[in-house]
């Protein structure tokens, strides 16, 4: 049985863009959002694509987002609606699949990207080190009960900000972003829920570092495997 293996941050010096990262819209083209994030796409395709086509490794993706003093960190945000589509999105301009991927977000003036080698690292370990199995569509409330009911004995990690890590490992017939948003709504027991919040509006906005890999199992078909490492990183400056 394969198992899930998780990535190294890349150390690599990142780039910065010139267009400020835009989260994930569904809004009909031309829209000033859709606008906002075709432009944010563009600058990460240009500043990647001749660096993707200089490696035959599996690859890792770094997006480190700034945000000004005044935003929030840890109650909007979501790094997972800046990974997604962003991410499926460079795969079918370069052609290259991403086994790893990072977001991390702080108050600076600047945001920046990285591409490398994904490189194996040791199990990060942290206050949950949780592993869950799930067998339903990403698309159906299944998936997220399923996740759901193997974490229940957790309680909300303390304080505000979090670090996640989430090891997949998939059936080859599976496009592992599309498992991002849906297990991450699932964690309610680690990240905790508004007042008032569904049980599937987990506060996401919490994690201001996360890792995301994969790796692929032949005989895995339609059940996916996930390793769960979440911690409490400290005080973390909100104005």
């Amino acid at each position: 049985m394969t198992m899930p293996v998780f990535y190294g941050r890349l150390a690599a010096e990142g780039s910065t863009l010139k267009v400020q990262p835009a989260l994930a819209i569904w809004d009909k083209g031309g829209s000033p959002g859709q606008t906002r994030w075709t432009a944010f796409v563009d600058d990460m395709h240009s500043v990647l694509a001749d660096r993707v086509g200089a490696h035959s490794h599996p690859f890792a993706l770094r997006l480190e987002v700034g945000l000004p003093d005044i935003v929030p960190l840890t109650t909007m945000n979501d790094l997972d609606n800046y990974a997604f589509p962003l991410v499926p999105t460079l795969t079918a301009r370069t052609g290259r699949p991403f086994a790893s991927v990072w977001a991390s977000k702080r108050h600076a003036g600047f945001s920046s990207v990285a591409v490398g080698p994904a490189v194996p690292a040791d199990d990060p370990g942290g206050t949950y080190a949780i592993q869950v199995r799930t067998t339903a569509s990403a698309s159906t409330s299944l998936y997220k009960e399923q996740i759901r009911d193997q974490i229940s004995a957790a309680g909300p990690l303390p304080g505000d900000a979090v670090a996640l890590q989430l090891a997949f490992v998939v059936g080859p017939r599976r496009s592992w972003p599309n498992l991002w948003k849906a297990t991450i709504d699932s964690l309610g027991s680690i990240l905790g829920h508004d007042e008032g919040a569904s049980q599937w509006n987990a506060r996401d906005g919490r994690i201001t570092d996360l890792g995301l890999h994969c790796v692929t199992d032949p005989g895995a078909d339609n059940k996916v495997t996930i390793a769960i490492r979440a911690s409490a990183i400290g005080n973390v400056d909100q104005t």
